[in-house]
């Protein structure tokens, strides 16, 4: 894992957006265009290359005038970046860890953060964390089979994953698109416990294909039954 790999410093700069949730190990491409960022960017890749996305916490008071960030957020490196002609950004943020913010420096002229790591927990039987990777690729090909739009390089990718973890984790940023909960499975510590969150999205998901596919006819009332 990445993460194990590279210091997490303690300050980083923090980039707070709506409906946007960085998990471990996850590929994010960002376009950068704000003024403020422009110069955080510049900042950031001269030096160690990492800053955190925080997701807005929508629930706060004055939440879009104060960008209220989310305490838990991820923390990510850069890992491709590409300046344009107009002096935006593109970039490749790969996440590094799931981080708490504990207070902000400063503001101006962006916001930066005194944040610590927060590390997983199993949170079950050892026997539960190592069928994760199979449960989740099990319930990703049900949903393909029933018309899911879910490219098979997805399936591929996560079944070329040893850690049930990092499994787990690319499998919520990329499939999940409900952002309260997946800012909700980003701050579930425990891995077990987080499966189970994310697996019951996923049956909601099957059970809904399988009522889409009985309508047009493409099931009866039996296949409707079966997982």
């Amino acid at each position: 894992m990445i993460s194990q790999e590279i210091e997490i410093p303690g300050e980083v700069p923090v980039m707070t957006l709506g409906n946007t949730v960085l998990f471990p190990q996850a590929i994010m491409p960002l376009y950068i265009f704000e003024p403020r960022y422009r110069e955080m960017l510049d900042h950031v890749l001269a030096n160690d290359r990492i800053f955190a996305i925080a997701g807005l916490n929508e629930a706060a008071t004055d939440a879009e005038v104060f960008e209220t960030p989310h305490r838990v957020a991820g923390v990510g490196l850069i890992r491709a970046c590409q300046q344009n002609p107009d002096g935006t950004f593109n970039l490749i943020l790969q996440g590094l860890a799931r981080i708490e913010m504990e207070s902000i420096v400063s503001e101006e002229p962006y916001r930066t953060a005194r944040i610590k790591q927060v590390l997983s927990e199993i949170g079950g039987t050892s026997e539960a964390m190592q069928s994760i990777p199979t449960r989740i690729t099990a319930l990703i090909k049900a949903q393909r089979r029933l018309g899911a739009d879910i490219p098979a390089e997805v399936v591929r990718f996560l079944d070329s994953l040893d850690d049930p973890e990092n499994v787990l984790d690319i499998a919520i940023y990329t499939l999940c698109t409900e952002s309260p909960l997946k800012q909700d499975l980003l701050e579930t510590l425990g891995i077990v416990p987080r499966f189970n969150k994310f697996s019951r999205y996923l049956l909601d998901k099957i059970e809904r294909l399988k009522i889409d596919q009985q309508l047009k006819g493409g099931l009866n009332e039996d296949d409707v039954g079966n997982n």
